[in-house]
């Protein structure tokens, strides 16, 4: 679930930004069409052109080793967030943290509060997850947020 939430908005992100780029690149222009007018024969060719590039972002975040990207916080659209996210291997773990690396060698560390919220592919449907239940050498998808310091919002344990 996890990682079906963090690839949607990531797949957004990207979408949203190759959309952004091709309109820049265009050169273009032209505002919307007025509300009650018909859009223009083009319209479904953009449509098109960007479902295409959202199956090339899914594919590639699919293969993603970590990302950062921001978003605009739900409770304040003038302050920012920044998110964090790695998939990797754990090389540390404690009740107040946990280390990923990452097979390109990247590793970060991120704290973890009574908030983050532990899930594990390999509990009962149900059972109550917790970080202990996490090993060194696992693999695990972390997401969280920060800037200098990371604070795990989610971590999930994908090994079996």
């Amino acid at each position: 679930m996890l990682k079906k939430i963090v690839i949607a908005g990531s797949a957004a992100a990207v979408v949203l930004g190759a959309g952004t780029a091709a309109l820049a690149a265009s050169g273009s222009t032209s505002s919307p069409a007025p509300s009650g007018t018909a859009p223009s024969s083009t319209s479904g060719t953009a449509n098109h052109a960007a479902g295409k590039h959202a199956g090339k972002a899914r594919d590639e975040l699919r293969r993603a080793l970590h990302a950062t990207w921001v978003t605009r916080d739900g409770k304040n659209s003038t302050t920012f967030v920044t998110h964090d996210a790695i998939r990797g291997t754990v090389t540390a773990v404690s009740a107040n943290s946990i280390t990923v690396k990452a097979l390109d060698n990247v590793s970060q560390t991120y704290a973890v509060t009574s908030s983050t919220k532990v899930h594990s592919r390999a509990a009962a449907k149900g059972a109550t997850v917790t970080i202990s239940s996490v090993k060194t050498g696992d693999k695990v998808l972390v997401a969280g947020t920060g800037t200098s310091s990371l604070t795990a919002t989610r971590v999930l344990d994908a090994t079996k």
